[in-house]
C-alpha cells in the first residue's frame, strides 16, 4: 500500500497545474505541490481542512462541487475570478471538477495568467492542454496491463484448442491497437503526431462495429447503409477506429439508458456513408470554407443528449452519463476528427442522436 501512495504522490506532484482532491465531507485529502502554491500554504496545513475555508460561500467553485456530487458528473468552467484574502488574486481561472470513487471529487485549476499564449486559446484548446498532461501521466501505467491481457489471450488459445480463435485474435489485435494509441497519447497536443495515408472508411467502420459488439453486454441491432462507390480518405487507421468506437459506444450507452426506462425497447445503431457532391463546410472556429464531401453518420435511437450538455459535449470530463467512466470519449473523437482536417457535428432529441463526421477524400487535389 505504501508503494501505491508513493506513486500517487509522484503522479500528483509531476503535474504543473494545481490539483486538489476532496473527500465525501468536502475536506481536502490530497493536494499537489502546485496546489500548495495555489492555496498559499503547505500540504500539512491544507490537508484535513474543508474546501469551503479557502473560498467564500458565494464562490462559483463551491456550487460546481455541489453540482458534481449531486449529479455524479464532471463539469468545466472558464475564466472565473476566485480571488479572496486568503489565497490572493486568482483571476481568469479555468476549473475542471470531476467525480471520483467514494464520493471524492478532483479539482483541477488552470491559471491563465501564467499561460504565455492564453489569450489566443479557445475553451477547447485550454481543456486540451490539461488533457495532454493527464494523457502523458496515464500512458506508462496503461501499457503494463495491456501486455498481461495479450499474454492471457494467447495462453487461453494455446491451452484450449476449442476456444474461438477469432475472439482471442480480436483481443490481441485490440490490445496492439490500444498500445499504439497509448504511445501516441499526445493526441491532445496541438500538432498531429501521425501520418495520414489512404484508408478505406468501410473497413474502419466494420472493425469498430466488431469490437463494439464484442465488448457490449446488451443486444443492439446494427444497420449498415454504405455507399460502395465513395473513395477512401486520408487518415490514420488506428485513430479512425478509435473515433468510431467512441461514437458507437456513446450510442450503446444511450440505448442502455433507454432500455432501463422502456421495457421491450429494441436498440438500433445505424452506420451510413455517402458522398455529398459540392459539399462545402464552414468551420466554426475559423470560418474557413472547405470541401469535405465524404460524410459518415453514426446514429442511435437511445435517450438523446440532455439540452444542458449539448453546448459543451465535446469537452473533456463533460458527460451526461450517470457513471464515473464518462467524459473523455467525445472529447477524443472531436480531436481525432480535427487532426484529420474534418468536422464533427450532431443532431439529438429524445428519439436518439446522430453524429455526422465529414472528411476530405483521398483524391483531393
Amino acid at each position: 500500500m505504501k508503494v501505491k501512495v508513493n506513486i500517487i504522490d509522484q503522479i500528483m506532484n509531476s503535474m504543473t497545474f494545481p490539483v486538489i482532491i476532496i473527500d465525501v465531507d468536502r475536506k481536502i485529502s490530497i493536494v499537489n505541490v502546485a496546489g500548495e502554491d495555489f492555496l498559499q500554504s503547505s500540504s500539512k496545513m491544507i490537508q484535513g481542512n474543508p474546501i469551503d475555508s479557502y473560498f467564500p460561500f458565494s464562490s462559483p467553485l463551491l456550487d460546481l462541487i455541489e453540482k458534481c456530487k449531486k449529479e455524479g458528473l464532471g463539469f468545466n468552467e472558464y475564466n472565473l475570478d476566485l480571488s479572496n484574502p486568503r489565497i490572493g488574486i486568482k483571476k481568469n481561472i479555468d476549473i475542471q471538477v470531476t467525480p471520483l470513487l467514494d464520493d471524492n471529487v478532483m479539482l483541477i485549476f488552470i491559471d491563465n495568467a501564467f499561460e504565455k499564449n492564453s489569450s489566443t486559446l479557445n475553451e477547447g484548446a485550454k481543456a486540451g492542454k490539461t488533457m495532454s498532461y493527464l494523457g502523458s501521466m496515464l500512458a506508462h501505467e496503461v501499457k503494463n496491463p495491456l501486455a498481461g491481457i495479450r499474454g492471457a489471450a494467447q495462453l487461453i488459445e494455446k491451452q484450449n484448442p476449442n476456444v474461438n480463435s477469432k475472439l482471442t485474435g480480436l483481443i490481441c489485435n485490440e490490445v496492439d491497437r490500444i498500445k499504439r494509441l497509448v504511445e501516441n497519447i499526445e493526441i491532445f497536443d496541438s500538432l498531429p503526431l501521425f501520418e495520414l495515408r489512404p484508408v478505406n472508411i468501410h473497413s474502419v467502420l466494420r472493425h469498430a462495429c466488431d469490437v463494439t459488439r464484442s465488448s457490449q453486454e446488451i443486444n443492439v441491432e446494427v444497420q449498415e447503409y454504405f455507399d460502395p462507390s465513395i473513395p477512401g480518405i486520408l487518415g490514420n487507421e488506428d485513430q479512425l477506429i478509435q473515433l468510431f468506437l467512441n461514437l458507437m459506444t456513446n450510442g450503446f450507452d444511450a440505448i442502455r439508458n433507454k432500455k432501463n426506462i422502456e421495457k421491450g425497447f429494441l436498440g438500433k445503431v445505424g452506420l451510413s456513408t455517402s458522398y455529398k457532391h459540392g459539399s462545402i463546410i464552414k468551420r466554426k472556429d475559423s470560418g474557413e470554407r472547405i470541401s469535405l464531401p465524404i460524410e459518415v453518420m453514426v446514429s442511435d435511437n437511445g435517450s438523446g443528449i440532455p439540452e444542458s450538455y449539448q453546448s459543451n459535449i465535446f469537452e473533456p470530463f463533460v458527460s451526461s452519463k450517470k457513471s464515473l467512466k464518462g467524459g473523455l470519449g467525445l472529447a477524443m473523437a472531436k480531436k481525432i476528427v480535427e487532426e484529420h482536417n474534418g468536422v464533427i457535428s450532431f443532431n439529438t432529441s429524445s428519439n436518439g442522436t446522430t453524429f455526422i463526421v465529414n472528411f476530405a477524400s483521398e483524391d483531393k487535389k
